[in-house]
């Protein structure tokens, strides 16, 4: 008896750690039915999204194509993705000053943008590659079910941890940059990580990719030009994350971790990890 009893008694420690659930801020409510899910949607576009002055460093001449550096094109990717005559972000990126901040809060400025940090931040894991924090408010509507209105967000590499390279292949210790961009922009864009289709949204670092899967080119186009949200598992439906009346501010982070596991944090709630 005093077996079985300490079994269960890991078992539901083993539990309580995945279920990361605290319910006197926030009423978020995983989806783990579908695997996929829509962080939100942004009501205009094209995005004008600001890069660090600091990454130019890391391009040479030779890594421009059609004139772009190699950040920019994975935005082009993401662009391309949705055709028809949309425009998701603008490129090439204007320019900005890198931030110093220790506060996450501090980059929510007016300006979306792309950066670098050296000193990383005290609420944010040190095993994070790079992150996107994002803020909006809920809305609801017959197609999209309840989502984020997005009206604010930024993608924030983990200078201070790791190395990052843009060179084909990689090099030994470094993480490719504009893989983890490509990845990150879906985030920016409103999409979750997914788990049950190939897709660049999957919740690790995958190596070396410049292109969407088709999954990612399903749920792009259906998000910003059908108004709908695909999910992975059960076609056409309603499927979010969250569960939160419309109205309610929203401010979020989704880690990218180098140890192949990957956390959502809603209003500074651990809300997914997978």
């Amino acid at each position: 008896m005093k077996k079985i009893f300490n079994i269960t008694l890991i078992l539901l420690l083993i539990y309580s750690c995945k279920q990361a659930e605290d319910s006197s801020n926030i009423s978020a409510v995983p989806n783990y039915q579908a695997g996929s899910c829509a962080i939100g949607k942004w009501s205009s576009t094209p995005l004008n999204i600001k890069m660090s002055t600091d990454f130019n460093a890391d391009f040479s001449p030779a890594d421009s194509v059609g004139g772009l550096n190699p950040l920019e094109q994975m935005a082009k990717v993401w662009n391309d993705a949705v055709g028809s005559g949309t425009k998701l972000i603008n490129v090439p990126f204007p320019s900005t000053d890198n931030k110093t901040g220790t506060s996450l809060g501090g980059f929510r400025d007016g300006e979306l943008g792309i950066y670098k940090s050296y000193g990383w931040f005290d609420n944010v894991s040190s095993g994070a590659l790079a992150i996107t924090q994002f803020y909006g408010t809920m809305a609801s509507n017959s197609s999209l079910g309840t989502y984020i209105n997005l009206n604010h967000a930024d993608i924030i590499f983990n200078y201070r941890d790791y190395s990052f390279t843009t060179i084909a292949g990689g090099t030994w210790g470094s993480y490719d940059l504009s893989t983890i961009l490509l990845h990150e922009m879906g985030h920016f864009l409103g999409l979750c990580h997914e788990s049950t289709n190939n897709s660049i949204m999957a919740p690790y670092y995958s190596g070396y990719q410049r292109s969407l899967k088709d999954f990612d080119t399903r749920k792009i186009r259906g998000l910003y030009l059908s108004n709908q949200n695909i999910s992975s598992a059960i076609g056409n439906r309603n499927v979010n994350a969250l569960s939160l009346p419309p109205g309610t501010p929203v401010k979020g982070t989704v880690e990218l971790m180098a140890n192949g596991k990957c956390r959502h944090f809603i209003n500074g709630k651990l809300v997914f990890e997978h």
